[in-house]
């Protein structure tokens, strides 16, 4: 098979999908060109088997042009005007599940007609509409200020009395829709800045939080701006006070936002949680398994069909950090067969490490995360985390100890990595190989010595910004301090080097 990109987006199509592209291809409205119909045609009759034997230049030729001589040029061209059919029919069929748009543009040429009865009953009956509808989605904002916007274009054209009050309501939707998606795409700013390093320019940003803070009684009536402007609030001024009235305002309006709202806004609450979660706020550990069971209850996690393997991930290591063990197994196997098949494997072996490392199973941890595939940066930084408490639990000291000196080396090359998000793990790593080396040279070192070392580790994690798995750490440090002597550990540990 020679390399086709029409070919290719065919092999993408849906059974139904094909079978409709066939349909568009054949309608003379939409096409009158004979070439591209025989080829569509033969397309579908081979689907979904695009093999080579079936796609060969010379034989897609002769089912077009049967008898005649191999032109390649003539052939190019039919493909060019067979794929820009495909870029119509993607668009027409996108264009019918767009409701909203549909009315907008029938208004606008029925008013360049001036078919004026028909357009006021249309016009009317779309403002009935919005008057039965609770969604309040970013979506809804734009088609409301458009349909005003259209009323005022008719008012201008037409000087109708009853429609001269849509300039006024186009500037109360327009200023709603803006904030909204001005204040939404800063949310997203600040949780990118966590991620990775990166610097967003939003000169209009400050006049958009004066304006909602200075008059927040305004948008009242527009949930989604102050929650933008609440969750805004909550991610750059992180405090108890604004998660607390981001989620109230957020919880309030629940029923008027739509489900892609939903989740976009679930995903800014989880992202907050995760942070303060990894700065040792053990009180949104629950906060989040709370935003995951609501999100699961509502099924906002599955798109096209799957849930998300990071979702995945993210619930198995909030659950198993409140010890909800036999919740956590049960959702692991129930929920693996609805994980796409290309992350299924992969995902399903990694959070059943981590479960198998939680209680205790430090064996089968391993033996799972040899067949971990560490493409992915967020399961490699993951499952390195999970491997350094395997070894810190099993008292392999040399494998910690190399694994830290690598992890160390490996950090230094990740140049696009956030810095609050690299020191996280290189502070996890660095305290936990120094509390490995207390742990294994104990037994070959004075009391007190001991005891000023694990004193002053105690003293930098506490003064640290960031840790990742800082609860595991602390619990670790806590059981040195309290531990008495012990008979002489592996040898190993007489080769640790101090870091």
């Amino acid at each position: 098979m020679f390399e086709n990109k029409l070919i290719k987006l065919c092999q993408e199509l849906s059974k139904k999908e094909m079978t409709r592209f066939r349909e568009f291809a054949l309608s003379p409205y939409f096409n009158k060109h004979e070439g591209v119909q025989k080829l569509v045609q033969y397309l579908h009759a081979i689907y979904p088997h695009f093999d080579a034997r079936k796609c060969r230049r010379e034989g897609l030729y002769q089912q077009i042009f049967p008898g005649e001589p191999h032109d390649q040029a003539k052939l190019a061209l039919i493909f060019t005007y067979t794929q820009r059919l495909l870029d119509e029919f993607l668009m027409q069929a996108q264009f019918t599940e767009e409701t909203q748009l549909q009315r907008l543009l029938l208004l606008r040429r029925l008013r360049q007609r001036k078919w004026y009865d028909r357009y006021e009953k249309v016009i009317a009956d779309a403002l009935e509409d919005l008057q039965h509808t609770s969604s309040r989605g970013s979506v809804d904002l734009w088609y409301e200020a458009e349909l005003a916007g259209e009323g005022d274009a008719y008012y201008a054209q037409t000087s109708a009395p009853k429609m001269a009050h849509h300039l006024h309501r186009k500037q109360v939707l327009l200023d709603r829709y803006y904030l909204a998606e001005k204040l939404r795409d800063a949310c997203e700013m600040a949780v990118r800045r966590n991620i990775q390093k990166s610097d967003y320019a939003a000169r209009l940003l400050e006049a958009a939080l004066q304006e909602v803070g200075a008059h927040p009684e305004s948008y009242e009536t527009a949930p989604l701006v102050m929650i933008y402007y609440r969750l805004y609030l909550m991610l750059v001024q992180p405090s108890h006070a604004h998660y607390d009235e981001a989620l109230l305002t957020f919880e309030r309006s629940l029923s008027q936002l739509p489900g892609e709202e939903l989740k976009t806004i679930f995903n800014f609450f989880q992202n907050y949680c995760i942070r303060r979660i990894n700065q040792g706020d053990e009180r949104f550990l629950q906060e989040i398994f709370r935003l995951y069971r609501a999100q699961l209850e509502q099924n906002l996690l599955v798109e096209d069909g799957y849930l998300s393997e990071w979702h995945y991930k993210n619930i198995v290591t909030t659950a198993l950090r409140l010890r909800e063990v036999d919740w956590v197994k049960t959702f692991i196997d129930q929920y693996a067969g609805r994980l796409s098949p290309e992350a299924r494997a992969n995902a399903y072996r990694f959070n059943l490490a981590s479960y198998h490392y939680a209680v205790g199973q430090y064996d089968k941890v391993l033996e799972l995360l040899v067949h971990v595939e560490y493409s992915d940066l967020r399961y490699n930084l993951g499952a390195k985390a999970l491997l350094l408490r395997t070894y810190y639990d099993l008292e392999e000291f040399e494998a910690l100890h190399a694994l830290a000196v690598s992890f160390r080396h490996y950090l230094q090359r990740r140049k696009l990595m956030a810095d609050f998000r690299k020191q996280g793990y290189y502070n996890l790593f660095r305290f936990t190989r120094r509390a490995a080396f207390i742990k294994a040279n104990r037994p070959f070192r004075p009391a007190g010595d001991t005891q000023r070392n694990l004193s002053k580790l105690q003293q930098d994690i506490a003064a640290a910004d960031a840790i990742f798995n800082k609860a595991w750490l602390v619990e670790k440090v806590g059981e040195l301090g309290g531990e008495g002597e012990r008979g002489r550990g592996r040898e190993g540990g007489r080769e640790g080097e101090k870091p």
